[in-house]
């Protein structure tokens, strides 16, 4: 079983003040001995070794030989194989390898791995969380834009290589900070989270995913549970809204994500309700939209395409823990959000390895659901136990022994995750058609050339 851990840019938001973390895998949150101990699985955590330049590319100025492209991802793929040699002298199973990674982390890690076809070989399970599925991969020209930035941060001609590789690693992580801040203004198709991301280069990466998806040529042999958690865009209101938003400014407010044709026609819906009686009516809205437009409706359209080749199962938590990352949180336990990363302490049963927070009954509950139903499917390609071959303790656990997670099948069905779990069915489905009919999303403009 393998996590991937992305460490997360620097945002640039109209609020300087919320500061975002970034992650490796020594972070205590991302810590799995209770992973490992309960349910019988091994753990290897991987990070991002090579900053900004991992995705370093600028096809105008150097041929692919001198640079080639997508090293971070390149590097992911030598560390899976460092991995399939190596797991049984850990007690491991190369043919039972599960990738599971969040956020950037499963665009970054889980989609691209869906989408060569050198690593199909390398996992059998995958596990994503809260991939923003509507962002796309970038064209092999946009890297250039932040690449030039960097470049002209660290006081270098833009095609010069001796001097990018000249800096101290200090100067380097600085100027990368800034390089991301400055194209975050350039990149119409991301957030914050996703300035840097892989491109569709003809080579490695041959098509973009909804091709991949639409003609069954990403890894249909891979067993794949993904899901998201329900208030996900709550965790970006602090970065561009830090004050509630009169309604009267609405449209100018949500053009910080949307141009303004399209500010106005999601505006014009039935899906973004804006109610005068209720002052922080704008925010509330962006993030049920927000949710809907970047995370649950893409994931429930690929997940339509993907069960004419295999069964994928999705899940919703519908629960989390606090998360502090971000200054001025909108998303808490009392206001009964459940926002973008509230669920990582819950999937790695860490919630009261960290300092300053304790755990509840209904806590430890939930993170043991959590954990059988995820190692469960990393040994089995099933989230639902069976008594034959299971190391940990999955089939003891009535929570999950009591509800059979279906696959998204013709019923949508998704297993929404709380305390008592349930299955629910076609999710958020009049505002899901919606945006792929009327307001389309972001990977249906865009298709690479090469």
């Amino acid at each position: 079983m393998m996590a991937l851990n992305t460490d997360t840019p620097a945002p640039k938001t109209p609020n300087p003040k919320a500061l975002q973390q970034s992650f490796s895998g020594s972070l205590i949150i991302l810590e799995p001995g209770n992973l490992v101990s309960r349910d019988g699985v091994v753990v290897v955590t991987i990070n991002y070794r090579l900053g900004l330049f991992g995705w370093f590319e600028n096809i105008n100025s150097w041929v692919r030989s001198a640079i080639s492209g997508n090293q971070a991802f390149r590097d992911q793929i030598l560390a899976l194989q460092c991995v399939h040699a190596n797991i049984p002298s850990f007690g491991g199973d190369p043919t039972r390898v599960a990738v599971f990674d969040q956020s950037a982390g499963g665009a970054n890690s889980i989609r691209a791995l869906l989408s060569r076809p050198s690593a199909f070989e390398l996992y059998q399970r995958v596990i994503s969380e809260s991939d923003p599925l509507d962002i796309p991969f970038k064209s092999p020209q946009d890297p250039a834009r932040i690449n030039n930035y960097l470049l002209t941060l660290l006081g270098c001609i833009t095609c010069n290589l001796n001097c990018a590789r000249a800096p101290s690693v200090n100067d380097i992580l600085e100027a990368t900070l800034k390089a991301g801040q400055l194209a975050l203004d350039d990149d119409t198709w991301t957030t914050f989270g996703l300035v840097e991301r892989p491109t569709n280069d003809g080579e490695l990466i041959v098509y973009d995913f909804t091709t991949l998806i639409r003609e069954g040529r990403y890894n249909t042999n891979a067993s794949i549970m993904w899901g998201t958690v329900k208030d996900e865009a709550g965790f970006y209101v602090p970065l561009y809204y830090t004050e509630p938003v009169p309604i009267s400014r609405a449209t100018e407010s949500l053009e910080v994500m949307f141009e303004k044709n399209r500010a106005t026609t999601i505006l014009a819906s039935p899906y973004f309700p804006l109610s005068s009686s209720d002052p922080d009516t704008f925010r509330v809205s962006f993030t049920q939209f927000g949710t809907d437009y970047y995370w649950l409706c893409p994931l429930q359209y690929f997940s339509r395409l993907m069960i004419m080749y295999k069964p994928t199962y999705n899940f919703r938590f519908n629960r989390g823990r606090d998360m502090p990352l971000i200054e001025g949180s909108f998303c808490t336990a009392s206001t009964g959000c459940v926002c973008h990363s509230n669920e990582i302490q819950t999937v790695f049963a860490s919630g009261a390895a960290v300092p300053g927070f304790s755990q509840t009954g209904d806590d430890a509950r939930f993170a043991r659901h959590v954990v059988d139903r995820f190692t469960t499917f990393a040994k089995a390609g099933n989230p639902n136990p069976q008594p034959v071959g299971l190391l940990g303790v999955e089939i003891t656990n009535p929570d999950v022994m009591g509800v059979e997670q279906l696959p998204y099948g013709e019923l949508n069905a998704t297993l929404d995750m709380n305390v008592e779990s349930e299955m629910v069915y076609s999710l958020r489905f009049a505002s899901c058609q919606w945006i792929e009919k009327d307001l389309k999303h972001d990977f249906m403009f865009r298709i690479p050339s090469f």
